[in-house]
């Protein structure tokens, strides 16, 4: 049996996170997308080989020859559009950020386990195989105490490009976080509190931030994230033995200056997971 996707919303992130994916299985294909403008989603789809597009969001989701939905539009139509999957009785794929807060995931995640309906974030870390080999060893590295975490990577400059409009959810946070936030939370289990919150805007968002949390058990954890330079990612984890273990990835870009959260008062540096440095 094959599973027939539908993709609400032409964007570049489903050519990579759910086209090609499905594209490498014999028992998944995307069969429609759809867009609030109906040209725009034809053209979509000519250029990625999908047999339907549609220009309403709700006549896609309907179709009885669609099986599942894949919500890739900016984070701030999230919860309208994946409850259309949720009236429709269909499993649903989100792309992260999943919601704009913890008030709307909350109030999504309870309508659809209401309706029986399957709801995921697209968060595809804790899915690698990798993720697989990291949950076996960990229980042998001993009780961790502080955990570091940081990503950082190139965003478009257009002025359309969400991800410098917060109000769309965007920034480097939502955008980027998620990912150290994702291996934090995998490693070291919930964070009860952030407390050194600086970011640094840029344009309508965040365009960089860095934080240290508060977990259970006296962990602490330092995570970053930052819009901009050369892909540039890693976790490092400090256990009881002292000895730090580090995986990273590149270098990072040029130094920004970046003002600490609530004051609006610009700073001068940043000790970054790893390194000293500025945003």
């Amino acid at each position: 049996m094959t599973l027939r996707i539908g993709i609400i919303g032409a964007a570049r992130v489903a050519t990579y996170a759910m086209i090609a994916p499905a594209r490498a299985r014999d028992d998944v294909v995307v069969a429609a997308v759809a867009s609030r403008d109906a040209g725009r989603a034809a053209d979509y789809a000519a250029t990625h080989g999908i047999a339907r597009h549609f220009g309403d969001y709700a006549a896609m989701v309907a179709d009885p020859d669609i099986d599942a939905i894949y919500v890739a539009t900016p984070p701030a139509f999230h919860l309208e559009q994946a409850r259309l999957a949720i009236a429709a009785g269909k499993p649903c794929l989100v792309e992260k950020p999943f919601t704009l807060n913890a008030a709307e995931a909350e109030t999504l995640l309870a309508q659809a386990a209401a309706a029986g309906v399957v709801m995921v974030e697209a968060q595809h870390s804790r899915c690698h195989a990798f993720w697989a080999i990291v949950a076996q060893h960990l229980p042998a590295l001993g009780r961790v105490r502080h955990v570091e975490a940081w990503f950082n990577a190139p965003v478009k400059t257009d002025a359309a490009e969400f991800r410098w409009q917060a109000g769309l959810g965007g920034g480097a946070l939502m955008d980027l976080g998620v990912y150290p936030l994702t291996w934090v939370r995998a490693v070291a289990g919930e964070p009860v509190r952030a407390r050194n919150v600086v970011m640094r805007r840029e344009r309508q968002a965040d365009g960089a931030f860095a934080a240290t949390l508060d977990l259970a058990g006296g962990v602490t954890a330092r995570v970053a994230a930052r819009h901009g330079g050369a892909v540039r990612s890693g976790i490092a984890d400090r256990r009881r033995t002292g000895r730090a273990d580090r995986c990273q990835s590149a270098r990072p870009a040029a130094r920004r200056p970046w003002h600490k959260a609530g004051d609006g008062r610009r700073r001068g540096g940043y000790s970054e997971p790893g390194r000293t440095g500025q945003l």
